[in-house]
């Protein structure tokens, strides 16, 4: 954990957007894969303490975004998007605690945007925020759709952002 808080305080003025990456499935590395499965499995296992499988056939299909730690044993954040019955739908954004409240998941959401956008992929996105996050998302742009939701056990939002 020290090595991952060491990182963030060594980046300039919290902008991480140079060094955050987007890469389909089929062309992340092992390592790469190995540090997006830790931190889902340290945020949304062992922090959140949710049972349901973390890593699920969506995976194989989804774009991922990340942000690695400097010696890439790591990852600061990460998310993944992905197609589903004609919709982009953005899921599992995790922030490592020590990382947290830099902005780092803002970029992360900009990176998507900025991707979906230059590659022409949709005009809307949307997400299952969980409750406790649905500040957050409002803040990035993202309003809510329909009633709140259980999933995995935890109260969850549907919220969507216009691109154009």
């Amino acid at each position: 954990m020290e090595r991952i808080l060491s990182t963030v305080k060594k980046r300039q003025k919290n902008d991480f957007s140079k060094e955050i990456q987007v890469k389909h499935f089929n062309e992340l590395s092992a390592r790469e894969v190995f540090c997006l499965s830790r931190i889902r499995d340290d945020v949304f296992v062992a922090e959140q303490e949710i049972t349901v499988p973390e890593l699920d056939n969506q995976d194989l299909s989804a774009y991922h975004v990340f942000l690695l730690n400097e010696d890439q044993s790591n990852a600061l954040a990460a998310a993944r998007f992905f197609s589903e019955e004609g919709r982009f739908y953005i899921g599992r954004v995790a922030v490592q605690k020590t990382a947290r409240h830099r902005g780092i998941a803002s970029q992360l959401l900009g990176a998507i945007e900025n991707y979906v956008l230059a590659n022409i992929l949709t005009k809307e996105l949307y997400l299952h925020a969980q409750a406790n996050a649905r500040d957050f998302y409002l803040a990035n742009g993202y309003h809510d759709v329909g009633p709140v939701f259980m999933e995995a056990g935890i109260p969850h939002q549907m919220m969507a952002k216009s691109l154009a």
